[in-house]
């Protein structure tokens, strides 16, 4: 089956940790036997743009909508301020934006290719059967279009900005319910995210939660030359965090719980990895604090890095919150990733989070913005023997329940149910 991905953020050159689930759900659709493509935008980043496929086959094709070329924004979380408004020259660019994705998805759904294996010269070519968009949020409307035009079915996957966007604007709100209202299928990764699709009109919504490579994210990837080379103290126990510094991750009340911990444990060191606006607050907050001794921040941690920096930590720690304008995650990889390299793993019981971590058993859950709660939790997953019991269990779950296979094993399932409903509809 030919497949063609609709994304506004990919990976736009080895190492980068801009949606890289993206990337991987469309390796392990194409490891299932499907004809993949990808439509992206360009970002001023990107390496490759001339749309070079991967080793697993995948190729990528990517749209420009604006000269000049640094004025590409669009995407890769470049639009938006802090996770919590669009910047402004975004909403100039949109049009821009939609209309380019467009030509781009109805000529690459449009273009005849062999099916793997097959020769060019050879019958059995055929164009995309299937688009699966991710982020119904810009991308829907595109994606909608170009379906209805090809006769081809959609099937559209949720991730978290495009659905708390939509329930905050009634325009937004209008659009979105148009796209749900005429895709074959809807999938979210938090059940808060498919509740907020069925009320903006999806019929219905399939719980799907992501995964990840256990091959890559395991325990045997804690490196003592990775701690060396990151200053960790051979003897301390390494608390680590990840992800975008802005307000919904939670990272201010890490802080503020750790000012607790700190005293009571010397030999503990937390690590916040990751880049974002709020670095600046975040680092003068620690300060205040009289943490400086006792929190680094690592900056931008390379995607290809993260199994080093998760797996030769002991604890990892999700603070996620729901910030003042309501945005949330969905379900942080990341999350994921720390069970597949073994760590015990605090998190914050929202979002799709508590689809994977059970209290007490893979990991410590603890309600949201309660910072007290995570000074306990963590003060749990400190203690030698609650840490290797956890680590033990987040791994065998992980094995038994959430990689990427069995991920796109679902997806797969919805799309080739989707085409075969629209073959009826057009016989």
């Amino acid at each position: 089956m030919r497949i063609t991905v609709l994304t506004s953020s990919y990976p736009r050159f080895p190492g980068d940790g801009t949606a890289p689930f993206i990337q991987s759900i469309s390796e392990h659709l194409a490891l299932l036997g499907h004809d993949v493509e990808v439509v992206a935008p360009y970002d001023p980043a990107v390496e490759n743009a001339g749309g070079a496929a991967s080793p697993s086959g995948v190729k990528v094709h990517r749209f420009r909508y604006v000269w000049p070329t640094r004025w590409h924004i669009m995407g890769h979380a470049r639009a938006m301020d802090a996770d919590v408004r669009l910047r402004p020259l975004s909403l100039l660019l949109l049009p821009l934006f939609l209309m380019g994705a467009f030509l781009k998805l109805w000529q690459v759904t449009g273009q005849q290719r062999s099916q793997p294996g097959q020769q060019r010269s050879q019958p059995g070519r055929q164009k995309s059967q299937a688009i699966q968009v991710n982020w119904v949020l810009p991308n829907g409307p595109v994606a909608a279009c170009v379906a209805a035009l090809r006769r081809i079915p959609f099937v559209v996957s949720l991730h978290g900005s495009d659905i708390y966007f939509a329930r905050r604007n009634p325009l937004f709100a209008a659009v979105a319910g148009w796209v749900f209202r005429r895709a074959a299928g809807v999938t979210a990764c938090s059940p808060d995210l498919g509740d907020g699709a069925l009320a903006l009109g999806a019929r219905e919504v399939r719980l799907l939660p992501y995964g990840i490579d256990p091959d890559v994210f395991c325990p045997t990837r804690r490196s003592a030359a990775y701690r060396q080379a990151q200053g960790w103290a051979d003897a301390a126990v390494i608390v680590t965090a990840l992800g975008r510094l802005v307000h919904k991750k939670g990272f201010d009340r890490l802080l503020s719980a750790w000012a607790r911990i700190a005293e009571r444990h010397p030999e503990a060191h937390l690590v916040i990895g990751g880049e974002g606006p709020l670095r600046p607050a975040l680092e003068a907050q620690a300060q205040q604090l009289g943490l400086p001794e006792k929190v680094s921040f690592a900056g931008r941690v390379p995607w290809d890095q993260a199994p080093e920096f998760l797996a030769s930590s002991e604890v990892f720690v999700v603070p996620s919150v729901r910030d003042a304008h309501g945005n949330m995650d969905g379900l942080p990889n990341v999350v994921l990733e720390a069970m597949g390299c073994g760590q015990a793993v605090v998190a914050s019981r929202l979002g799709g989070i508590p689809i994977v971590i059970q209290d007490g058993q893979n990991g410590l859950l603890v309600p949201p913005d309660d910072v007290a709660a995570l000074a306990e939790a963590l003060e749990r997953a400190l203690q030698p023997e609650t840490r290797q019991a956890l680590s033990q269990a987040a791994r065998l779950s992980i094995e038994q329940k959430f990689t990427w296979l069995h991920t796109a094993r679902s997806l797969s399932e919805m799309l080739e149910q989707a085409q075969a409903a629209a073959k009826r509809g057009i016989s």
